[in-house]
């Protein structure tokens, strides 16, 4: 009778012990895929990590190269102000020059006037002499014609003798006045020659030094024109290495987003098979919190990995993550301020 009565429980126990078995047989099964999953996840991990590691080293040879770019940018600016500097020299040579140019100009001006004054002061001279000339000519002629009247009266000889002595006396003063106007026109003449002498060479010097100062002002436009010319040439490569700064920057935050990506897969992974060891909150202390700036919003959109590791409740907020590890990381808190172009 027990017998009977115990038969089709242990026949009930035995189906529930098999059904056990294939439940626990599928569960291992499962664990198995699982953990094969979990190998292929964690390589894909290492790779990640790799890539990052890659990443991390381009990023600080591009960091290195705009640090030697700014350097000389800063050094071409500093030459640039140097070359601003002789320039404004420059500049105040060519005026210098120019005002003595005008100088020079009215100084010839003047020599000119002169010039004119002695040009008519030989006109003068000339007129005299000519003047002279003439008188002398007409005494002369009188002289030999009273020579002639003296011959032929000779007989009249001492009432003509008295004449005779006061034709030669203003003969000689007609002479004394004759080499008195050449030798007044001799020094006019040499006069004249000296002034214009002069300014002929202050003509040379001012012409020489008017073309020295627009071969200063011309060699200063080249200058000024090389520099400009260097100048947008490091503005160029400044912009492009700003270009492949952000695409490194990118490209590591897309790597650093997929290797968290993989990290809360591989939690999930661990979670669904029992195997995550929960961790104890650490304890709190009393210590105030750090003030510093930050920046939330900015800081999760530069940052997606940061963003998806606060989407699967590992971290807090962004801040904490930044104050844990995105400082020692070399993570930015708040956007970098542009300074504004020098003009």
């Amino acid at each position: 009778m027990l017998e009977r009565v115990l038969k089709p429980a242990r026949r009930q126990i035995e189906a529930e012990r098999d059904s056990y078995r294939a439940e626990y047989e599928r569960v291992f099964a499962q664990v198995g895929r699982a953990e094969y999953e979990r190998v292929l996840v964690q390589r894909h991990a290492d790779a990640a990590l790799a890539e990052a590691a890659r990443l991390r080293a381009e990023w600080d040879a591009h960091a290195a190269a705009r640090d030697a770019a700014v350097a000389a940018a800063a050094q071409a600016a500093d030459e640039a102000a140097t070359m601003r500097a002789d320039w404004s020299q420059h500049q105040m040579a060519l005026e210098a020059a120019e005002a003595r140019a005008a100088q020079a100009e009215a100084e010839v001006a003047t020599l000119k006037a002169e010039w004119a004054e002695h040009l008519a002061a030989r006109e003068a001279a000339e007129a005299g002499r000519k003047t002279a000339e003439s008188r002398f000519n007409e005494l002369r002629t009188a002289a030999l014609r009273v020579r002639a009247e003296r011959d032929t009266v000779r007989k009249a000889y001492q009432a003509s003798e008295a004449a005779r002595t006061a034709a030669e006396t203003r003969a000689a003063e007609t002479l004394a006045q004759v080499e008195a106007a050449q030798a007044s026109e001799a020094a006019a003449r040499q006069a004249a020659e000296t002034a214009r002498a002069k300014a002929e060479q202050d003509i040379v010097t001012l012409r020489t030094e008017r073309d020295a100062a627009r071969h200063s002002k011309t060699e200063a436009e080249a200058e000024a024109a090389s520099l400009r010319l260097e100048r947008d040439t490091l503005g160029a490569e400044l912009a492009s290495l700003t270009t492949v700064r952000n695409e490194a920057e990118n490209a590591r935050n897309h790597a650093l987003e997929a290797v968290m990506m993989l990290q809360i897969q591989l939690l999930r992974l661990r979670a669904e098979t029992g195997r995550l060891v929960v961790q104890e909150p650490e304890e709190e202390t009393s210590e105030p919190e750090e003030e510093f700036e930050f920046d939330e919003a900015w800081y999760l959109e530069r940052y997606p990995d940061v963003r998806a590791a606060i989407q699967a409740e590992l971290i807090p907020s962004g801040r904490e993550h930044y104050r844990r590890h995105g400082r020692g990381e070399g993570r930015k808190p708040v956007p970098d301020k542009v300074a504004a172009p020098a003009g």
